[in-house]
């Protein structure tokens, strides 16, 4: 089995980016911009948190709960 760091990177630098951005339009807000900020942004999680006015552990939560909807619904569309 893939680890999450390897969906994480097979994700951003698949062919499938069309289905990548599709699936972060859907997902609700902070979700989608604290993930963006992060993976293409490159922003660090102190710059997020900032950025919100919220604590660099709350960055960090919704961060990952970002990634885990974003690869649940990718491996859903997938059918894996």
């Amino acid at each position: 089995m893939a680890s999450d760091t390897d969906i994480e990177e097979g994700l951003i630098v698949s062919q499938n980016s069309i289905s990548l951005h599709k699936i972060l339009h859907s997902i609700d807000e902070p979700y989608k911009e604290v993930f963006s900020l992060r993976v293409f942004g490159e922003l660090s999680y102190q710059q997020i948190s900032e950025i919100f006015g919220k604590s660099e552990t709350w960055a960090r939560v919704t961060y990952y709960r970002a990634k885990e909807k974003i690869k649940s619904l990718y491996l859903e569309r997938e059918g894996l």
